[in-house]
């Protein structure tokens, strides 16, 4: 409850700041190249910019080329971590779908996708390892 207290006014605070400011001009346009993250048809306006290969959509084949063995282990773990809600999965789960999202939309941000890939690779790995050796020791 003291945190929504705090947080009311402190996001009135900015929504007045950000209004004042927005006539003068200080907030530029978005660059083409940010547009082109978020919107499908957008381009740079620039042709050799376009037609290199790492502002292409990311692909299936990449995915399994740069994330290699911890690939197969990525949908266990999302999973996993979908039926186990805490706050710790909640963000793990944030971060796997802002980076796909991302990664998906250029190919040279498949880089942002081995954090979240290794750390669903090892819910992967720590389920497994508790069903199969800690459950049978027990």
């Amino acid at each position: 409850k003291r945190r929504v207290q705090l947080a009311m006014p402190a996001a009135a605070l900015l929504v007045v700041a950000t209004a004042a400011i927005l006539p003068t001009g200080y907030f530029g346009p978005l660059s083409s190249r940010v547009r082109g993250l978020f919107l499908k048809h957008t381009r740079t306006g620039n042709p050799l910019v376009d037609s290199v290969a790492e502002h292409q959509p990311g692909s299936t084949m990449m995915y399994r080329q740069y994330l290699q063995n911890v690939y197969p282990l990525v949908p266990c773990g999302f999973a996993l971590s979908l039926l186990r809600l805490t706050d710790a999965n909640t963000f793990l789960l944030l971060y796997g779908a802002i980076a796909y999202f991302f990664a998906s939309k250029m190919a040279r941000l498949v880089i942002l996708l081995g954090p979240p890939a290794s750390a669903f690779g090892g819910v992967a790995l720590g389920f497994g390892f508790d069903f199969l050796i800690v459950d049978a020791l027990l």
